[in-house]
């Protein structure tokens, strides 16, 4: 295929959270004030992309979320998440089920002859995202069954699921777990304290300080003390730890189990505990008879960390097609979102492709009092990048309106949004004097629903709702079909002249109008 003239450089810039939504009420996307991408979006071609359920690899009517989306776009297809293989494991009695794991059977047989307890640390959530409190509650029960003592870390969720809806979730799991003989709730804390991503490190610190020395508040009612938080204004997610009466800490010959379903989660926490001296806590750890996480973990943690199953992977992608043909890339984005385009959208790819530049920008630690975050160095690399014209292709990654839009914080959501729209207008006018071709596209929906249609309270979960895509350069009467994510990977091949591996079973929504600029 042969490249597109009018297309070099060009940019894709991703927008997280940007979702599409008529109405108004509680929609920070249409109540800020976004001059350059209104007009942009009126004036080229435009149209929106499924990016939810199955057209991401989830299940029909599953809302979207990072992993799934940057994955899709990475692969040019869905792409099946660890957490349906971890489903199909929790269901069967096989040989292929949870029971007959060789790790976990590795765990009982490390841990039962020194008499150590395995800590179980993850969300008790039924979102399926961040965690599943049946996963939880199934390990607990078999550990216990072997005569394994389980502490239990209850991780409460208050993103994917209503912020205060917690209470249920925990005292459904503790029924669930009421027939484990040896397994006993240790701790409760919010997943802001060290289990998300891009955590404050002194939310770690105060979560490290919980479990492995049982430092903090003790309570004999858990549910009574999240009712508590709630009087307070606290949702799940901050929720400060507090332990159960009888647990004293991780003891020498313990041995953790990050039960997550995404790469990123829990790294914070589980560092700190498995190293304390290297996450800069002034303390060593005692001898644990092993550290292990569900899903693997991210680098560097990862490394170290045996996990029962695979994080998302998937080859070619974008990525290293685009390294195959001989172009050069460059991937801007921040450390608060990182993974999504350094994992996930490289199909979990361990080093740099050939030609292949990603630079990382640090985050704020006060997010909300900073809703533009690293938009405007992100937006610096990017022109600077563009001036020097040494890349072929330039992905940039705006995190700001999925982040600002998961605090349930309106005003501070409308802030980042105004934001990444000041970002947009240069990016824009330096992709206008060099004839290259920029795309705006949204990869989930976010801030466009804050306000939950059930409650009226805060919504801080992410959506179903597709999300926009807009082609800025070449001709604009150009019409482009509805698509998916998947469409994504296969029309920036196109418009470089590159040919799409056979397993894109994605499209490219750019065909009409490279056919008339070749023809023109």
């Amino acid at each position: 295929m042969t490249a597109m003239t009018g297309v070099r450089p060009l940019v894709l810039a991703l927008l997280d959270g940007w979702g599409a939504r008529g109405e108004r009420d509680g929609n920070a996307l249409a109540l800020a004030r976004t001059p350059i991408y209104d007009r942009l979006a009126a004036t080229w071609p435009t149209t929106q992309l499924e990016a939810a359920g199955e057209a991401v690899g989830l299940a029909s009517g599953k809302p979207g979320h990072p992993q799934a989306a940057y994955a899709t776009i990475g692969a040019g297809r869905p792409v099946e998440p660890p957490s349906a293989r971890i489903a199909r494991a929790f269901a069967s009695d096989g040989p292929n089920g949870i029971a007959a794991h060789p790790l976990l059977r590795e765990i009982v047989s490390r841990v039962r002859p020194l008499g150590g307890a395995v800590h179980l640390i993850g969300a008790v959530t039924p979102s399926g995202i961040a965690g599943n409190q049946h996963y939880m509650a199934v390990l607990a029960a078999l550990l216990s069954h072997e005569g394994v003592k389980v502490w239990v870390h209850a991780v409460m969720d208050g993103q994917d699921t209503r912020p205060q809806g917690g209470i249920d979730h925990l005292s459904e799991f503790l029924d669930d777990i009421a027939g484990a003989e040896h397994a006993d709730l240790g701790s409760v804390l919010g997943r802001a304290y060290g289990f998300d991503d891009g955590c404050d490190p002194a939310a770690t610190a105060t979560a490290w300080r919980a479990l492995a020395n049982a430092e903090a508040p003790y309570t004999e009612y858990p549910t009574a003390y999240l009712d508590e938080c709630y009087r307070k204004g606290l949702d799940d997610d901050r929720v400060m730890p507090a332990l159960a009466s009888s647990f004293r800490g991780i003891r020498q010959d313990d041995a953790l189990l990050l039960v997550n379903l995404q790469p990123d989660h829990g790294q914070s926490l589980l560092a700190a505990l498995s190293d304390p001296l290297a996450a800069g806590l002034a303390q060593k750890s005692p001898v644990l008879s092993g550290v292990y996480s569900l899903v693997k973990l991210g680098a560097p943690l990862g490394n170290g960390v045996a996990s029962l199953y695979d994080a998302i992977s998937f080859a070619p992608g974008l990525a290293a097609t685009l390294a195959a043909a001989g172009l050069k890339q460059l991937t801007l984005t921040e450390s608060i979102a990182e993974t999504n385009l350094s994992t996930f959208a490289r199909g979990g790819a361990a080093s740099l492709f050939t030609g292949e530049t990603v630079l990382v920008t640090d985050s704020p630690a006060q997010i909300e009092r900073k809703p533009d975050l690293a938009s405007a160095s992100i937006t610096s690399e990017l022109l600077a990048a563009l001036k020097k014209g040494e890349h072929d292709v330039i992905t940039a990654a705006f995190a700001n309106p999925a982040v600002l839009g998961r605090t349930g914080n309106l005003k501070a959501t409308i802030a980042a949004i105004e934001a990444v729209d000041k970002c947009l207008g240069k990016i824009a006018a330096q992709i206008d004097k060099r004839g290259g071709t920029l795309i705006l596209c949204g990869t989930y929906g976010k801030a466009e629903t804050m306000l939950d249609p059930e409650t009226g309270g805060p919504c801080r979960r992410t959506t179903a709702s597709p999300v926009p895509f807009v082609m800025i350069g070449g001709r604009k009467d150009v019409s482009l079909e509805r698509g998916t994510l998947a469409d994504v990977a296969p029309t920036l091949l196109h418009l470089c002249g590159v040919d799409a591996p056979a397993t894109m079973t994605g499209r490219s929504l750019a065909a009409a109008q490279t056919a008339d600029r070749v023809s023109a």
